[in-house]
């Protein structure tokens, strides 16, 4: 694996194409897969929170790096203060996942770099893929052209999950830490508690927990139980 993380920050093990499941953004893979395979250079990822956009960042740049490509991903909202001398040091990368990209708009020696770093990925063929909330135009940023170069390549909107999709992840990440959800389990946890993902994932921990100290299977008995 040639993947370099960006001050610390781990890729989770959950983070990979495969756990990618269910068919409301499965185009946006697709698309993300060509980035992954040399196929395309360039693609931006804009959407609401929890629609699937980090993961996706972070399972392309371990894709990547499983491939024996340098690839790094970069969570610029939690590196701000420093992305000016950190997006200048990954030119030579072949894979570059850039996200919130929102977080440096206004920091004009920041979005120089980001400038730079696009143009040199291009030149010497490597890849960019870059994640915020709203589509480059919307982004604020105060470089009209790099705005212009982020969107070379497409961008593609990820969408909220529907409850199909919630049901699938659920299963997919419970099979992840080595557990079975039941299918009555998931349908229990999407008709009782929050439905929103970020929620879901939360109450997986609680169980995964759980469900270890008390060596018991998710039965919906246990998860009642479990959550309160």
């Amino acid at each position: 694996m040639a993947t370099q993380l960006i001050l610390g920050v781990q890729l989770p093990q959950s983070a990979t194409l495969d756990a990618f499941v269910g068919e409301t953004n499965a185009q946006v893979l697709a698309a993300v897969e060509q980035i992954v395979d040399g196929r395309s250079e360039r693609l931006f990822l804009h959407g609401p929170e929890a629609s699937g956009k980090t993961h996706l960042l972070q399972a392309a740049c371990r894709a990547a790096g499983d491939a024996g490509d340098r690839s790094v991903y970069v969570p610029l909202d939690q590196v701000a203060d420093q992305a000016e001398s950190l997006l200048a040091g990954l030119q030579d990368m072949d894979c570059v996942c850039i996200d919130n990209v929102a977080a440096i708009a206004g920091d004009r020696d920041a979005e120089i770099a980001l400038l730079s770093l696009t143009d040199g990925l291009r030149a010497r063929g490597g890849r960019l893929l870059v994640a915020d909330r709203q589509p480059p135009a919307e982004l604020g940023l105060a470089l009209a052209d790099l705005a212009s170069r982020l969107a070379w390549g497409g961008a593609i909107a990820t969408a909220e999950l529907d409850d199909a999709d919630k049901h699938a992840l659920l299963i997919e990440r419970a099979a992840q830490r080595g557990m079975e959800m039941p299918d009555a389990t998931a349908r229990w946890l999407l008709r009782h508690g929050e439905r929103a993902v970020p929620a879901l994932m939360a109450a997986l921990d609680t169980l995964d927990h759980a469900s270890l100290a008390a060596h018991r299977r998710l039965t919906i008995p246990f998860v009642k139980q479990t959550l309160g």
